[in-house]
């Protein structure tokens, strides 16, 4: 008890210092950054963001750390001057009418919580936002990214499913779902979310996925056909991957829907450089063999374009 109150005590005095640091500072403040851990009481960091949101805030970074949830407060989302926003263990509930940040170009949230129709509309309210990274971020199930500016974006949650509605500038995006197979459900008339994905966005450069989620497809099984007929990804056969350069793929298990989406990045990707392929962990070293025997068989539509395969156990 004692140490916990000494910390608290500590804190305090720290966020203390922060403020009187602020009264005698002229001017707008630009960038503010606070990590903080062992979170207790939020009034003290409430009356930090109150201020810097009085003073044309552009580049505002709270990393809470180990502790309490921090619930941030109204003040923040009237910082409509906010370019830069980097958010950890925090809650986010806009009020009722919060309309977004429309000069926000770059958005991070780590161990956040947030509804699902939330953080779509948090995302589609920043018409400006080029950067977009979501880590673990919890309570979000089924996500849509709606960015006509995005152009990197990284996920690596609990989403059930990410759909890319008007992104067509994006051009880096890695996706890393977690879940057990059984939550994952997806539609039988596509072959992954992946593929949707490119039909998407074909400017895509660099494409970086968790193939955990592909194995819970309709007919996606564990045996490895040796002949592949790309005619059966649906809706694909148009697909043009004029930009992709570079490929990162993890838990790959040989499944019939991963080597056929393999096969589409292969034939339709002219300038692809590399395809990093990570295979799943639980492979032997016979189905490893049939793997590499399959994938080394497939057409390249890029002459450069190398393919590694590494097994999890060598990392």
């Amino acid at each position: 008890m004692f140490y916990r109150d000494m910390n608290r005590t500590t804190h305090a005095k720290l966020l203390m210092i922060i403020y009187q640091v602020l009264l005698l500072h002229r001017g707008p403040i630009i960038k503010f950054t606070l990590t903080l851990s062992g979170l207790k009481s939020c009034s003290e960091i409430d009356q930090l963001i109150r201020f810097v949101s009085s003073n044309d805030i552009q580049d505002f970074a709270l990393d809470i750390g180990q502790g309490e949830l921090y619930k941030l407060p109204s003040t923040l989302y009237s910082c409509l001057q906010l370019r830069h926003l980097d958010l950890s263990s925090c809650m986010i509930k806009p009020p009722p009418g919060f309309e977004g940040f429309t000069r926000l170009i770059s958005l991070d949230l780590c161990d956040v919580v947030i509804a699902d129709d939330v953080l779509s509309s948090l995302i589609s309210n920043c018409p400006l936002l080029v950067d977009l990274t979501l880590h673990s971020s919890t309570g979000s199930h089924s996500l849509e990214v709606v960015g006509p500016n995005l152009k990197c974006v990284r996920c690596d949650g609990h989403f059930r499913s990410i759909c890319f509605t008007n992104t067509s500038r994006l051009a880096d995006v890695c996706v890393y779902l977690k879940g057990e197979r059984g939550e994952l459900r997806c539609s039988e008339e596509y072959i992954s979310i992946s593929v949707m994905l490119l039909d998407s966005v074909p400017v895509i450069e660099s494409l970086g996925l968790d193939f955990c989620y592909v194995k819970a497809f309709p007919g996606g099984t564990s045996d490895i056909p040796i002949d592949l007929d790309l005619t059966e990804v649906h809706g694909c056969l148009d697909v043009s991957l004029n930009k992709l350069r570079e490929v990162d793929m993890k838990n790959v298990s040989g499944t019939k829907a991963e080597l056929e989406f393999i096969k589409l990045l292969l034939a339709k990707s002219p300038i692809l450089e590399t395809m990093l392929i990570e295979l799943n962990s639980s492979l032997g070293l016979v189905a490893e063999l049939r793997i590499v025997k399959v994938l080394t068989r497939l057409r390249r539509a890029s002459p450069q374009a190398e393919m590694n395969l590494v097994s999890r156990d060598e990392d």
